[in-house]
């Protein structure tokens, strides 16, 4: 039997109260056979930017500080326009900041002979996103890039900050798996109910969020500071968010071509319900348990689609992650189904919204699933054909 343990808004405690430059070289044999070679007269200016820019590009992708340029026998004159160019060629694909060059000089003979030069090199430093953790007090840095393609595949396109910024502020919090975070009365008009209303809409939104075990606010003249506890880590609660992405690209990529070649949207659908059905396995160890730390894993898609075990929240988070990735929306629905608390999804087909269970297609026989079968009964359902087996708000 699929069991989903009640998320509090179903699960969580609302208090509403208070090297040196190295150049591997290839061998290429090739006879001639006394046909006539010509060759092109190259300047010294361009033989020298050609060096100048492969020894610039290797030392600057290893952000080496200081980098050093023979002047080859040529006078700084010719070396000078060489530099020029390569680092007009350089600069820009290696992140660099700031360059400052020395020219070198020997005395010979009483005459001062231009040796080459010396550039410090200093590099801009990449955007980051700071993430404050609650292991060990340290901040946990990430690429800025990274970090914001990551949360915005996470909050599905639903709670952008340009769109709803209340939403986006609490999501984002319980997406990095922060201890607290402050909401300015601006966000909600100082209606207390404004903001029990977005944490609600937040978290029957995510199924992802089933690691956030309690919640309690306090209030002051200024705004609300919610405070939220976690069955997991913040460590692994970042793992699991951040690393979200990669796993949904990498499981879209084993179905991508049979997707593609569907000619309908519910051949698309049913390819993704299929791979699903056919790969996973339902946690029933999890029944026996009821752990928390567990529950908060098995509900998320990151593992369902690492290790592809889950339960039902798993199932449905997943599923909503792919129908994403290729273009078709869905939410997840929380209700009952035979009785218990259970989680699935609707989808939408052309202007129409179908319920799909896939957690109840992928059968479970004596409790243990049979993955040599798929089945449809609870595919592209009508809210009246779902009823029937189906509760919800």
């Amino acid at each position: 039997m699929k069991k989903l343990l009640k998320v509090n808004v179903l699960f969580l405690t609302f208090i509403l109260l208070t090297s040196l430059f190295s150049n591997s070289t290839s061998v290429i044999t090739n006879t001639i056979n006394n046909n006539k070679v010509y060759a092109s007269k190259v300047s010294p200016v361009d033989l020298l930017t050609k060096k100048y820019t492969t020894i610039l590009n290797v030392q600057m992708k290893n952000k080496t500080p200081i980098v050093v340029l023979s002047s080859n026998g040529y006078t700084d004159k010719t070396t000078d326009t060489a530099l020029n160019r390569a680092l007009n060629v350089t600069k820009g694909v290696n992140n660099v900041d700031k360059i400052s060059v020395i020219k070198h000089y020997i005395n010979n003979k009483k005459k001062k002979v231009f040796v080459g030069y010396s550039l410090k090199v200093s590099y801009k430093k990449p955007q980051t996103t700071s993430i404050s953790t609650q292991n060990n007090g340290q901040a946990s840095v990430m690429d800025s890039q990274l970090y914001l393609q990551s949360l915005d595949f996470f909050l599905l396109d639903k709670d952008k900050e340009s769109s709803n910024k209340l939403n986006y502020e609490i999501a984002k919090a319980i997406f990095e798996g922060k201890n607290s975070i402050f909401i300015d009365k601006s966000l909600y008009s100082g209606d207390i109910k404004i903001l029990s209303n977005a944490l609600e809409d937040v978290l029957y939104s995510y199924s992802d969020f089933a690691y956030l075990r309690q919640i309690r606010y306090f209030l002051d003249s200024k705004g609300t500071t919610i405070y939220f506890g976690y069955s997991l880590t913040q460590q692994e609660i970042l793992k699991m968010n951040l690393g979200l992405y990669e796993a949904v690209k990498g499981v879209a990529s084993k179905i991508e071509n049979k997707v593609n070649d569907a000619k309908t949207i519910e051949e698309k659908i049913k390819v993704i319900h299929d791979y699903i059905a056919y790969n996973f396995s339902y946690d029933v160890d999890f029944l026996t348990t009821g752990d928390e730390a567990q529950y908060a894993r098995d509900s998320h898609s990151y593992y369902a689609l690492t290790i592809n075990k889950a339960i039902c929240g798993g199932y449905s988070s997943a599923f909503q992650r792919l129908t994403k990735y290729f273009g078709i929306e869905s939410v997840i629905v929380v209700g009952t189904a035979s009785g218990e608390a259970h989680a699935w999804n609707k989808v939408k087909v052309g202007d129409t919204w179908l319920h799909i269970d896939v957690t109840f297609d992928d059968p479970v026989i004596y409790g243990y699933p049979n993955k040599n079968m798929v089945r449809y009964d609870y595919f592209l359902k009508s809210d009246e054909e779902m009823s029937k087996t189906h509760k919800w708000n």
